[in-house]
């Protein structure tokens, strides 16, 4: 655990905040160790300039208790914490909570908090982790699995390793990524590593289409997501992929599998549970997905928004089902550590109200220039590995657009 010196000071305003021309990006000389999170309608910023209380070691409510009992021994008014929790849970988690934050509403107008004629990075090396034909005959081994019976779903993932000709502009690519997904979680969220005076080791950033859990009060909501295709620039065309997609067996199955699992869970944590009969189709700038917006009110309200988000993780949406063996397999399938990616990043005020994405769609940014893309494939019986390639190459395409 480390702990930085600071101001003993805090900000907090409304938390929830209807876009409006009159707010601004909180992005003013944002840095790698900052902090950033937005909701569809809140954006959260942090500095690390002033002070950061931070923990590195595996997710666990004692740890995070333990960081806000730090934070009111220091004088922190309305402590927020922002973190990360691996795909692995029993890896190290990244809680930190800044001295210094603020929060506001969401811009009406989605445009960067530099200047818009500004010259945007360019790609001068990119290198698929693994090659596209090895990603294929993952999924390939994975139908094989599903033909001795054991598993049903697994969700592979593969990574692409980006060079740029210059800096990442944080100012400039998080206000891009939330325009082209306004209903998502956008997010930049530094790893504070053990030791009081070392640096971040990389920031994870992206804009997942997925929310986890949102707490606030007693009640929760649960957004999963499982089943895409991608879009059309044809209207007519793009209609019929998102009706196509609302019916068809492969993903409504693929789906099910998912919502199924959450639903025992939060059976043993709610009370009340409001399950929608059965999902519907939201989108993307890039895909349709399948999704299921589940409500409910918790049995004990002690229980925090990261408590019950690491209750539920690693849901069958980023690993599969039955998810122990899904695990298995994703270790000895994927060539690399998927680390931050299919994880969990958000944040968690003291009371435990808070909001939890999957860190989907996103990046790990480990130098000025050096990125590693993640993106990820549901893959059941019947699955075509050709089209898992595609569908995971237009993953990446958001944040390719919004980078280059």
């Amino acid at each position: 655990m480390t702990m930085e010196s600071g101001a003993s000071a805090g900000h907090k305003h409304n938390q929830e905040h209807p876009a409006s021309s009159g707010d601004a990006w909180l992005l003013d000389g944002f840095e790698a160790g900052d902090f950033f999170f937005a909701s569809p309608t809140t954006q959260y910023r942090g500095w690390s300039k002033d002070g950061v209380l931070s923990a590195y070691q595996p997710a666990d409510s004692a740890i995070v208790q333990s960081l806000f009992d730090q934070a009111a021994q220091r004088g922190i008014s309305e402590p927020m914490l922002f973190g990360l929790v691996p795909f692995d849970m029993t890896k190290q988690a990244s809680m930190a909570i800044p001295v210094h934050w603020d929060s506001a509403g969401i811009p009406s107008k989605a445009t960067g908090a530099t200047p818009a004629n500004k010259a945007r990075p360019r790609v001068v090396k990119r290198e698929p982790v693994p090659a596209p034909e090895q990603y294929g005959d993952m999924v390939r081994a994975a139908l094989g699995l599903f033909a001795q019976g054991e598993l049903k779903k697994v969700v592979l993932s593969r990574a692409m390793d980006v060079l740029l000709d210059r800096p990442l502009d944080y100012a400039q690519l998080l206000p891009d990524l939330l325009s082209r997904n306004a209903k998502g979680y956008t997010f930049a969220v530094p790893i504070w590593g053990d030791g009081a005076d070392a640096p971040p080791t990389g920031v994870m950033v992206g804009a997942s289409p997925e929310l986890l859990v949102r707490r606030t009060g007693d009640r929760i909501v649960v957004n999963p997501l499982a089943g895409s295709i991608g879009r059309n620039s044809d209207p007519e065309k793009d209609q019929a992929l998102k009706e196509g997609l609302a019916c068809s067996e492969k993903d409504l199955r693929e789906h099910g599998y998912v919502v199924a699992d959450i639903e025992r869970i939060l059976r043993s944590y709610c009370d009340e549970l409001d399950m929608p009969d059965g999902p519907s189709v939201i989108g993307t700038d890039t895909l349709w997905h399948l999704s299921t917006y589940i409500t409910g009110r918790l049995r004990n309200p002690a229980i925090t928004a990261l408590e019950l988000s690491c209750a539920l993780h690693p849901t069958p949406a980023i690993c599969g089902h039955p998810t122990a063996a899904a695990f298995n397999h994703i270790r000895t399938l994927e060539p690399f550590d998927r680390g931050y990616f299919a994880g969990l990043v958000g944040w968690q005020h003291a009371n435990g109200d808070g909001e939890w994405a999957l860190a989907l769609r996103c990046a790990l940014h480990t130098g000025d220039s050096q990125l590693r893309l993640y993106a990820g494939a549901g893959t059941v019986a019947g699955s075509d590995p050709d089209s898992e390639i595609r569908e995971t190459a237009t993953k990446m395409e958001t944040f390719m657009r919004a980078i280059s």
